[in-house]
């Protein structure tokens, strides 16, 4: 029996954890350990029988350390082999097993979401996938074989632990939301390291999504400056043109992004999604 970790990292959202904690055991492989990072205080974890489970707390001035709890969780694996599993997904009791025979050094593996309109009330993924709503570009990305880098998205994936730290890890002077995952996928890519996607599922928990993600406006723009200077290009382009067509930035001929404003609370009220995706 193949021996892997996984990680999870989490602020708030105790009933999503729990509810993939127990899509976990309902797995038909289950994982050495697990290493929960808290992004906040450890209470309210809900107890996890008959699983290894290990809580970290990360100590970060920034609210949302989201490269900085990864690496930590990835650190304290006590395996070679890791799966990343984002707080509110649930799994498919299938997926450990797909991804794993498919992982190599040489690789990241990745599988598909499907999109819950709640937070169910337990982690039963045969119970729920007849629930959940299919999201329209990442249906169309191909199982099997490699597939742009740029596709990656850290809801879901499995690395090699040796793989992980020859690529360098997720960049911690990335702090908040936005670009830290695509740095990742420039990292990986530039190692020489394939993205495969294994037609497997993990259901995703339903919460409120701003689009564009005026909710995160600063780290958005903190963090796409110093992508740009890493790698010479913006990333977020449809949200940093969405941004733009708001007045709230101006990008200029260099491609440097000039402030212009907050958003308001009306503008962060109103930008809510009514998708689940």
């Amino acid at each position: 029996m193949t021996e892997f970790s996984i990680v999870t990292i989490v602020k708030g959202r105790r009933k999503q954890l729990a509810n993939l904690l127990h899509s976990i055991k309902g797995s038909e492989m289950l994982p050495y350990d697990i290493q929960i990072v808290c992004m906040d205080a450890p209470d309210g974890i809900a107890n996890a029988d008959g699983l290894n489970v290990n809580i970290h707390v990360i100590n970060d001035a920034h609210e949302l350390p989201l490269a900085a709890a990864r690496n930590t969780g990835i650190s304290a694996a006590k395996t070679g082999k890791v799966i990343f599993i984002d707080v509110d997904c649930i799994v498919s009791p299938t997926l450990f097993g797909n991804m794993l025979r498919e992982l190599q050094a040489d690789n990241i593996i990745a599988a598909y979401p499907l999109y819950l309109p709640m937070v169910p009330d337990t982690g039963n993924y045969n119970e729920l996938k007849e629930r959940a709503l299919t999201h329209p570009d990442r249906a169309r990305i191909s199982a099997g074989t490699a597939v742009p880098h740029l596709q990656f998205w850290s809801l879901i994936f499995a690395v090699q632990k040796q793989t992980f730290e020859e690529i360098g890890g997720f960049d911690e002077s990335f702090t908040g939301y936005g670009a830290e995952d695509t740095d990742f996928a420039m990292m990986f890519h530039q190692a020489g390291v394939k993205q495969i996607f294994v037609p497997d599922h993990v259901l995703h928990q339903y919460h409120d999504k701003h689009d564009p993600p005026l909710n995160h406006f600063d780290s958005i723009i903190e963090n796409a400056a110093r992508y740009k200077q890493k790698w010479g290009v913006l990333p977020m382009q449809k949200w940093l043109k969405a941004f733009e067509a708001m007045g709230l930035i101006k990008i200029d001929q260099a491609d440097d992004i000039i402030v212009k404003q907050q958003p308001t609370d009306s503008q962060v009220k109103n930008s809510v999604s009514l998708y689940p995706y």
